[in-house]
């Protein structure tokens, strides 16, 4: 079960990066929509879905994941894909430590959502979907419509 949500994630992953491929610094701080995320903050929140989603699964507090943010913050389109292998990698090597009975152990959000591990990774493959799904959109609603299989 684990390898399928791997499988969903890398294609995220992958087509991120392929984005990325596409794209120039300057076209990071470009936002379509007045008062939100610019293209570079939502790229950079991506980079960091993998890991900042694991710790909240393993019960990280909101103090904790703000400091992760600030700690781990990425500005450049080649920081950016390194941020999503590394951070990708890092939620796989946690994962294929665990047994079955920790994948279908609970654990709580700091803002109270409780899921098994298993449900868990499920959450951070649609966490990964519903940005790239929103970056796809302010990339085509600015002339940038991103050239890259989105699913395979």
């Amino acid at each position: 079960m684990i390898q399928s949500a791997f499988k969903h994630i890398d294609t995220a992953v992958t087509s991120l990066m392929d984005i990325c491929d596409q794209l120039g610094e300057e076209d990071l701080n470009v936002s379509p929509i007045e008062g939100k995320r610019t293209i570079g903050e939502l790229l950079s929140h991506l980079a960091l879905v993998c890991r900042a989603d694991l710790y909240i699964s393993e019960g990280a507090s909101e103090e904790e994941m703000a400091h992760f943010y600030n700690d781990n913050r990425v500005c450049s389109l080649q920081q950016i894909r390194h941020a999503l292998i590394e951070n990708r990698n890092c939620l796989y090597q946690r994962y294929m430590q665990f047994t079955t009975e920790e994948l279908l152990q609970v654990t709580t959000s700091y803002w109270g959502a409780s899921y098994t591990r298993l449900e868990w990774l499920l959450e951070m493959m649609g966490h990964m979907y519903h940005h790239r799904g929103q970056l796809y959109t302010m990339l085509t609603l600015t002339g940038r419509e991103p050239k890259t299989a989105m699913f395979v």
